[in-house]
């Protein structure tokens, strides 16, 4: 039996590496900030900790997209798995502060050209009015990987101990790397870039400003929530006195929720348009982000956690959706190199800003605050962005009338 288009081409040289990742990233996310406290017994050095994976994601933005453009896809794609591996294999060693930081690093870059890659890889191969379900199929692989990953790496962690859970997620990042060097296609760019790297990179920024001010804010919001999203749980979990594997059950029960909804969100996306499920989204993490400081206990913490479920379910595949539905043709990896850098900085700034707020205020400051933002992201999603799953086919329609034009010259 033949699979359907887009997923026959894409079924094991993007979604089965994508789904040993998914498994070792989303463990990561949970194991990470659980050992940074351990190690240090401070809140704000686990917040450090995330911002610094954040910054690896935020150093790799720009680059990756330009050896996208200059080398293609899978170059990228295999060099983003070395680089998760090698930094999961260095933290089952890492039993000093510092030691996390300098790791922390890496494994952000690391992430950031595989995500990258795939993504750029399903831009080249699938058709405009498949990219939302194609994008969202990946994205519930990573929610597949959340449901999984935590619960699995908080179990290993607490019965055999954090250098177990990572040796075990560095080995899948291996078997994925095996994958995409056996079966992924080596896709080109049509024009390799050679020269003038940076004046390519001004040209992107100065010719979409609107399209970074406005798209790109809500992009940086989206983030913002995420990431303060997946360090908050964990640490208003240790806050109440839940183990490891309680957490990691926590967020495996969430993340149910929010793979339930990838789909279906795929399909809204195609049908209706990116708005369609983007501004609901907003609305269920601000109310998680807005129950997470009135927790108390187990039941209270899975509450607000099926809440931001639900939340980032809605959202499945959205910024980078949007980012594929506005990068231009020809200078794709460039500019999606770009959009994920304005999205990182949210990435990056989430953790930032929560331990600074943690450190001067508390945990709830820092979830309020992320759960404001989303408020005001929401707004210029709703009245500023326009609706980008319309872009694609009117490119399509200039290019087509152009070409007429040209042949009627000609004649």
């Amino acid at each position: 039996m033949r699979l359907p288009a887009p997923y026959d081409r894409l079924l094991i040289p993007v979604y089965l590496p994508s789904a040993f990742t998914a498994f070792a990233n989303q463990a990561m996310l949970l194991l990470l900030p659980l050992y940074a406290l351990q190690v240090s017994g401070s809140a704000a050095f686990a917040a450090l900790v995330m911002a610094l994976r954040g910054v690896g994601v935020l150093l790799f933005d720009v680059p990756a997209g330009l050896l996208i453009g200059r080398f293609g896809d899978k170059s990228v794609l295999l060099g983003g798995f070395v680089l998760l591996a090698a930094s999961m294999f260095g933290m089952s060693f890492a039993a000093e502060p510092w030691m996390i930081e300098l790791l922390a690093v890496p494994l952000g870059a690391g992430h950031e050209a595989w995500f990258l890659g795939w993504m750029s890889y399903i831009t080249h191969s699938c058709p405009p009015e498949l990219r939302g379900q194609a994008t969202a199929v990946n994205a519930g692989i990573q929610r597949l990987g959340a449901l999984a990953g935590p619960l699995a790496g908080g179990i290993v962690a607490e019965s055999l101990g954090y250098p177990a859970a990572y040796l075990g997620a560095a080995a899948l990042c291996g078997i994925a790397f095996l994958i995409s060097l056996f079966y992924t296609a080596d896709v080109r760019p049509d024009s390799p870039a050679r020269s003038g790297h940076l004046k390519t990179i001004g040209r992107i920024l100065a010719d979409n400003r609107l399209v970074f001010a406005t798209a790109g804010s809500v992009a940086m919001v989206f983030q913002i929530m995420r990431a303060t999203r997946q360090l908050l749980v964990p640490l208003f979990g240790v806050l109440v006195g839940l183990e490891p594997a309680t957490i990691g059950l926590i967020y495996s029960l969430a993340a149910l929720v929010d793979v339930s909804l990838s789909y279906p969100v795929g399909i809204a996306m195609d049908r209706w348009g990116r708005k369609w499920t983007g501004v609901p989204s907003i609305v269920g993490f601000v109310l998680g982000l807005s129950m997470l400081p009135f927790v108390q206990g187990f039941w209270t913490l899975l509450a607000a956690a099926l809440m931001l479920g639900v939340g980032n379910g809605l959202s499945t595949g959205l910024v980078m959706i949007i980012g594929m539905d506005l990068s231009p043709p020809g200078q794709r990896g460039q500019f999606l190199g770009v959009w994920r850098l304005i999205g990182d900085v949210g990435w990056v700034g989430g953790p930032l800003l929560a331990g600074v707020l943690v450190e001067a205020f508390s945990l709830a400051a820092a979830s309020l605050f992320a759960g404001g933002l989303g408020i005001l992201g929401g707004l210029v999603l709703l009245l500023l962005v326009p609706e980008t799953s319309r872009i694609p086919r009117e490119r399509e329609m200039e290019q087509t009338d152009q070409s007429s034009g040209h042949g009627d010259n000609d004649a």
